[in-house]
């Protein structure tokens, strides 16, 4: 979760050459955590055409569960939901 979140947490983990999974917290810039990573991973996306594109995308196993690990009772995508059913 690197792009999305802050670092310095000098945790085990990533003292031990794990991957950051994004535990400490977007930074103070980002509003939606894991809207800010699935844009992050979609801009490094180099599929051309539209069946690559779902074909990579198809790799990531638990999308919401991954992007939104730590942030989605903050998402903004449910505020929008919410907001849409109401009307």
């Amino acid at each position: 979760m690197g792009p999305a979140t802050r670092g310095g947490c000098e945790a085990l983990c990533v003292q031990g050459n794990m991957p950051c999974s994004g535990c400490f917290g977007p930074t103070s810039r980002i509003k939606d955590q894991g809207a800010k990573f699935l844009s992050s991973v979609c801009s490094n996306i180099a599929a051309k055409d539209e069946k690559e594109i779902e074909a990579t995308l198809a790799t990531i196993p638990d999308p919401v569960g991954t992007f939104y690990r730590y942030g989605l009772a903050a998402s903004l995508l449910r505020a929008r939901v919410r907001r849409q059913t109401q009307a």
